[in-house]
């Protein structure tokens, strides 16, 4: 059994209601090492504990980010440049690279559990964090995730999985927002999470002034940030923008750069 299967047996998933961020329980809780290899950076750890490691220069100078799709979803191009432009803006990082997409046999499945995710990231995920690199893995799926009514979760450190039935429902009907709008808002809203917001514990990334929405998760309380709750969920984020991709808000910028990004 490989490192990273033992890894997936030993851990086990807690889903954050309404917070579409899985707490992974592992054996290490140093996100920069690994098992028995001090020199292999762990991907498998929780959401958020990555955060210094995304924001700063200090461990890394690079970003890598690959993305696997299934058949008839792969990602709108314009919705990659605006997250890339997103990474740019807001990480203390040399470069930025998101690879291009690739695309993944279908799982033929009309819901994705979260071992699901996992096992499709074993099978695929070819990027990992070494040297001065940090790689993030996107998986885009061909149906919805097991409760119907996200557009996408961060469920490891470095990982986001997206679903696109989800998609397809939010980008249907009359005046419904286009594919970009909808892919850009999902893929910086996960990467948000992955960087701590909002108020995600151990990952450093602490609040400046309290605008956590506890009822909704780690979510912010302004419907006009990135991070709103709804801004992932395909039945409301239509409500909350109009022609442009949500931004970040004063709260949620001072967060980051207060745990090293900017």
């Amino acid at each position: 059994m490989n490192y990273y299967s033992r890894r997936f047996l030993n851990s086990f998933l807690l889903l954050i209601l309404g917070g579409l961020v899985f707490v992974i329980t592992a054996c290490d809780g140093d996100p920069a090492s690994s098992g028995n290899n001090d020199d292999l950076y762990s991907n498998t750890l929780s959401p958020g504990l990555s955060a210094h490691s995304f924001l700063s220069d200090s461990t890394f100078i690079e970003l890598v980010v690959e993305i696997d799709y299934m058949p008839g979803h792969s990602p709108n191009q314009e919705a990659l440049n605006n997250l890339q432009t997103f990474l740019e803006q807001r990480l203390n990082k040399q470069s930025v690279t998101i690879l291009a997409p690739q695309e993944i046999p279908a799982a033929g499945n009309n819901n994705y559990s979260a071992n699901d995710i996992r096992s499709l990231e074993e099978d695929h995920r070819n990027e990992f964090s070494e040297d001065d690199k940090l790689a993030a893995y996107m998986l885009i799926t061909d149906g919805y995730f097991e409760n119907n009514n996200v557009l996408g979760v961060a469920y490891y450190n470095t990982s986001t999985a997206f679903f696109g039935a989800a998609y397809d429902d939010a980008t249907s009907g009359f005046g419904a927002p286009s594919d970009y709008q909808i892919q850009a808002t999902s893929f910086r809203h996960e990467f948000g999470h992955l960087f701590g917001l909002v108020n995600i514990s151990n990952s450093g990334t602490e609040m400046q002034t309290n605008h956590q929405d506890a009822e909704h998760g780690n979510h912010c309380t302004n419907e006009n940030c990135l991070m709103y709750y709804a801004m992932e969920r395909p039945d409301l984020v239509e409500q909350f923008f109009g022609s442009q991709v949500p931004s970040l808000d004063a709260n949620c910028l001072a967060d980051l750069q207060a745990n090293g990004g900017q």
